[in-house]
């Protein structure tokens, strides 16, 4: 990055604050109006990055520029439709390890928890259960 303000004031600017260099990289373009080309030439990323920064800021104001963890936000196997399955099972008045819970849950829904997942789980719904009211 080669802008002149993190240059001349490092004291201030911080080239390291990815919050900060993201603001100062879009402030130049809808406050001082420059090209986008040259901004991203100078602050050393491509026009696609600027245009995703944009819209994310248009769209969450700063919290937008924050960098995110990559990956799935959240489970993606365990369903409504698994957890509601699997929290009868467990009021069942027949008992059910957490293998055998394991095999009824590929069978009926086609997928495949972890054991150690589905341990987990089941900790967490017996734990909530005998909290009380």
């Amino acid at each position: 990055m080669r802008d002149p303000l993190f240059e001349q004031c490092p004291g201030f600017f911080d080239a390291e604050d990815r919050l900060q260099v993201r603001y100062e990289m879009l402030r130049a373009y809808l406050v001082d109006g420059e090209a986008i080309r040259a901004i991203c030439r100078r602050f050393g990323v491509s026009r696609q990055t600027f245009y995703n920064l944009q819209a994310k800021f248009l769209e969450e104001g700063t919290a937008g520029l924050l960098p995110k963890r990559p990956g799935p936000k959240g489970p993606r196997k365990l369903t409504a439709e698994v957890l509601t399955f699997v929290n009868q099972r467990l009021r069942s008045e027949e008992p059910v390890s957490t293998v055998g819970l394991q095999e009824e849950i590929q069978a009926r829904f086609g997928v495949a928890f972890h054991r150690r997942t589905l341990e987990k789980l089941v900790k967490a719904i017996r734990a909530k259960k005998n909290a009380g009211p």
